[in-house]
């Protein structure tokens, strides 16, 4: 392959297990594509069982570098530092939990360098907390018009499978403090500034789905602060951080609402007896409704891309 950028894999380390996190690692080490560097932040410093495995991982692998915050800073944190830390021409985001197919990092080079793209993707592969697959890919927009479009609804590339020229992140000055929806945040960012996405039409990670899943307040914080965000193409105006949080607490009365309709689904969904006033409020609701739209609306955008 002509085109062979140092390609600096990025990976936030927080509670998870030596074992789970060996394997995500190990996904990438074995990757076909060879010119490869590790920057790998552990943003628990009392994981002492991860400092041991990281710091003898490091003495048989020269490619990994890793580094321990000194306090708990989240993932957003984590990231920004680890970018600063890395020397690529190309960040690949990887979950400390998924694992990476073998030739995921040289088939998004290609793709990247085949259309002219600045951040591409990939479809998912899920599976369970067991590392079993559930049967179930999720796909999304894989060119940039598709994906301009669906980001108007939601966000359009996993996180977890991003791999981006350094010159994005230089140019947004990383991931913003914006509490939630941060990597939604960058995507429309980045289209407002004209970059080109795209997704590579396979399953190049294996995306492990959480059983606890997200709380309803996490979801209900999440949804408004994106329907927000989403905005932002809309008016071709990026807000500042200030304006974003301004917006979620006047929002806070919906938030609140939003976690009602969200907890009143997840009962639903888990089989358990819900009372008729429960499910007209549900079924009702302008939040299903609106939900209803989107879920078309993005279905038409796959279907046109």
């Amino acid at each position: 392959m002509g085109y062979n950028p140092l390609v600096s894999v990025l990976i936030s380390i927080y509670k998870e297990s030596v074992a789970v996190v060996s394997k995500s690692i190990d996904s990438m080490r074995e990757q076909s594509y060879n010119n490869l560097e590790f920057v790998v932040l552990l943003d628990y410093p009392e994981h002492e069982e991860m400092k041991r495995y990281l710091k003898k991982l490091q003495e048989e692998e020269h490619r990994l570098h890793y580094y321990v915050n000194e306090k708990n800073l989240g993932l957003l944190y984590s990231l920004n530092r680890g970018v600063g830390f890395s020397k690529g021409e190309l960040i690949c985001r990887m979950d400390e939990d998924d694992y990476a197919e073998k030739d995921r990092v040289e088939k998004q080079v290609a793709y990247m360098n085949k259309y002219n793209l600045d951040l591409v993707g990939s479809y998912t592969n899920l599976m369970d907390m067991g590392g079993n697959l559930v049967g179930e890919i999720r796909r999304y927009p894989t060119k940039n018009e598709g994906i301009s479009r669906f980001l108007r609804y939601t966000s359009a590339i996993p996180h977890p499978t991003w791999l981006a020229k350094r010159e994005v992140y230089e140019r947004l000055n990383g991931y913003r403090d914006i509490d939630c929806a941060d990597d939604y945040d960058f995507l429309i960012r980045a289209s407002l500034q004209g970059f080109r996405l795209g997704v590579v039409p396979e399953p190049l990670l294996r995306y492990r789905i959480n059983s606890n899943g997200m709380t309803q307040q996490n979801i209900a914080s999440q949804k408004v602060v994106a329907e927000y965000l989403a905005k932002q193409l809309k008016k071709k105006k990026v807000y500042s951080v200030e304006e974003i949080k301004r917006y979620r607490m006047k929002m806070k009365p919906k938030e609140e609402k939003l976690v009602r309709y969200y907890a009143i689904g997840k009962k639903w969904k888990r089989g358990e007896k819900l009372t008729l006033a429960e499910k007209i409020y549900f079924l009702c609701s302008s939040y299903n409704l609106a939900e209803i739209r989107q879920r078309v609306m993005c279905k038409w955008i796959l279907y046109r891309d």
